[in-house]
């Protein structure tokens, strides 16, 4: 080992204790993990900190760190002495200082008109045979991009397996020394509409992969890291979610989530004729033949345990009422049911629960929100479709009697709403 990579290895030492000791303090954690391996890079690249003017462009740093929303000035204050030791370490002129005003003179109009004059009489401007002014030659200010390595060098071995997706996504990431932004600068191809926000949502936690397009993206974050082949597939919660985004032309939504789960990941990459015949054989079967898994959801579908709201369901199919009783006289003890099996069945919501569920879909559905209201996403006619059969499925299941096929809870249908541990029957 050289001397130049002696001072290289003892410098970056220095820069990570820095971070421990300025960046940690004031901070949280996914911030302190984003700003060393940038500072670390900038030590192995040798390459200076983005300064635009004499002055730190933290813009540029907070892009490329992937904490623009989190650039506070108590947070420039404490990272700028680390640049500056890298400036000086590079041997390169210190940058200005940001905090302390620039002192300016008010020059006199004939002073200004004749630096005009002046410049103009210097520097005449090239002009080409057509008399078109040429084009400047200048190198454009700011940063220039890290450039784009399909295999890049990790900065130290993996000595860790976190257990969490999201954990283990951001620790191959300071593996190798790259911001959310830098990776999918590296990922995404031209054309692809893939979004970057998408990426950084599943850096921070807020969600995970669902869709056959995000799937492609975690398999070329697992070659351009060499990982092993679903790696980060392993890692994921609700691993019997089926994934969406196949091309199965015009079939039905409710038909789509049952195939769904039947279907190769690949399903959409493949010809027309061969996915013609795997929806052919899920179908003869899967759905309608006489395989373990349909005798299970044949019985299944028998236990009917519903609640069903008419009035809202998107797309829902036509299903005969089923008597209805007096909700108030019964009770959860099981022989208060004069039929025991009448509550198993699809019964219609009540009416303060209609309400409730017709409040949430318009809420989840709607365009805008009322003021004062915030909501996480919007739903649209699929989604909302499928969280209606889902909450019926849920309500159905506590209105069942305990001494039915499906063993409810026996909640009467009258206590039944969406605040319902908040009522008592905890």
């Amino acid at each position: 080992m050289t001397k130049q990579d002696l001072s290289t290895h003892h410098f970056q030492r220095k820069i990570s204790d820095f971070c421990e000791v300025r960046i940690a303090p004031i901070a949280s954690q996914r911030v302190l993990e984003s700003i060393r391996p940038y500072l670390v890079g900038l030590v192995i690249h040798r390459r200076p900190p983005p300064i635009v003017n004499g002055r730190m462009d933290w813009t540029a740093i907070g892009e490329a760190c992937g904490i623009e929303n989190q650039m506070t000035g108590d947070l420039k204050k404490a990272l700028r002495p680390g640049l500056d030791a890298i400036i000086r370490w590079l041997g390169g002129p210190p940058a200005a200082d940001d905090i302390q005003p620039v002192k300016t003179r008010t020059k006199s109009r004939n002073t200004v008109r004749r630096e005009v004059e002046t410049a103009t009489r210097s520097r005449p401007r090239q002009i080409l045979s057509d008399k078109t002014p040429a084009t400047s030659s200048s190198v454009p200010r700011g940063p220039q991009p890290k450039p784009i390595s399909p295999f890049p060098e990790p900065l130290f071995e993996a000595t860790d397996d976190p257990a969490r997706f999201n954990d283990a996504l951001v620790y191959h990431m300071r593996r190798f020394g790259e911001s959310y932004w830098q990776l999918y600068r590296a990922l995404v191809r031209l054309g692809e509409t893939f979004d970057d926000k998408t990426l950084l949502s599943w850096v921070q936690g807020e969600r995970v992969p669902r869709s056959l397009t995000s799937f492609e993206i975690l398999s070329r974050i697992e070659r351009r890291y060499q990982l092993a082949q679903g790696y980060f597939k392993a890692k994921l919660p609700h691993q019997s979610r089926s994934l969406y985004g196949h091309d199965m032309g015009d079939i039905s939504a409710a038909e789509r989530r049952r195939l769904a789960w039947h279907l190769p990941d690949n399903f959409s990459s493949l010809p027309f004729s061969k996915r013609e015949e795997i929806l052919e054989w899920v179908r003869r079967v899967i759905i309608s033949g006489s395989t373990d898994y349909r005798r299970y959801q044949a019985a299944a579908t028998k236990q009917r345990y519903a609640i069903r709201f008419p009035g809202i369901t998107y797309g829902g199919g036509t299903l005969s009422p089923r008597p209805q009783v007096n909700s108030d006289s019964t009770s959860h003890n099981p022989e208060a049911f004069e039929d025991p099996d009448l509550l198993s069945g699809v019964v219609d919501a009540p009416p303060r629960l209609a309400m409730e569920m017709a409040d949430l879909i318009r809420f989840k559905t709607s365009t805008l929100t009322a003021i004062g209201f915030q909501r996480n996403g919007v739903w649209g006619e699929e989604t909302a479709s499928q969280k209606v059969e889902h909450l019926g499925l849920m309500f159905g299941a506590l209105a069942a009697s305990p001494a039915s096929v499906v063993k409810g809870r026996g909640v009467p249908l009258s206590k039944l709403t969406f605040g319902w541990p908040a009522a008592g029957f905890s």
